[in-house]
């Protein structure tokens, strides 16, 4: 049985809103391992980077006055994903949102993923630990607490999740 074809990708942006930000760093591994080889992609965007992005990636205007607009490599990226059997990305669902972003800006048509199974090592994460109000009153407070889901429980139990993190 061989390997799936499987993509793992990651973007950088000029921010987090898929409405206004802009890819400006695409990377995809092709394959699990270390020796699977990867390509980047640094691309000009048409809006400015906000500072906390800059300051999240490291990536200046300036840094990508030579690059190519999203519409210049379109073709390339849209054929990265057209075989894809399994994609992988961490906290996959924003990179995603803001790739099929850039092509509704363009008008194009978005990326069909419909047949590709979708895996997202932050999300198997949480399951692995679970993040719910009861969790981490058990981390940091130590137990469990009553009537759990009732608004001046989950308050107080807040609260007190709070004093034990800090």
């Amino acid at each position: 049985m061989s390997e799936p074809n499987i993509l793992i990708f990651d973007v950088e942006t000029t921010g987090t809103d898929k409405q206004r930000d802009q890819v400006i760093e695409l990377c995809a591994q092709f394959g699990l391992g270390d020796e699977a080889k990867s390509t980047t992609w640094r691309i000009r965007p048409e809006v400015a980077i906000h500072p906390g992005a800059q300051k999240v990636h490291g990536i200046s205007m300036e840094d990508l006055q030579e690059s190519p607009t999203f519409a210049e490599v379109a073709d390339e990226l849209r054929g990265l994903f057209a075989n894809v059997q399994m994609l992988v990305g961490y906290n996959i669902r924003f990179d995603i949102d803001m790739v099929q972003a850039e092509f509704q800006r363009l008008r194009q048509e978005p990326l069909d993923l419909s047949n590709t199974y979708i895996v997202d090592p932050f999300r198997l994460w949480q399951r692995c630990e679970p993040r719910s109000l009861m969790d981490a009153h058990k981390r940091f407070v130590g137990g469990e607490f009553e009537a759990a889901h009732s608004a001046s429980a989950d308050v107080s139990a807040t609260g007190r999740v709070l004093l034990g993190m800090v």
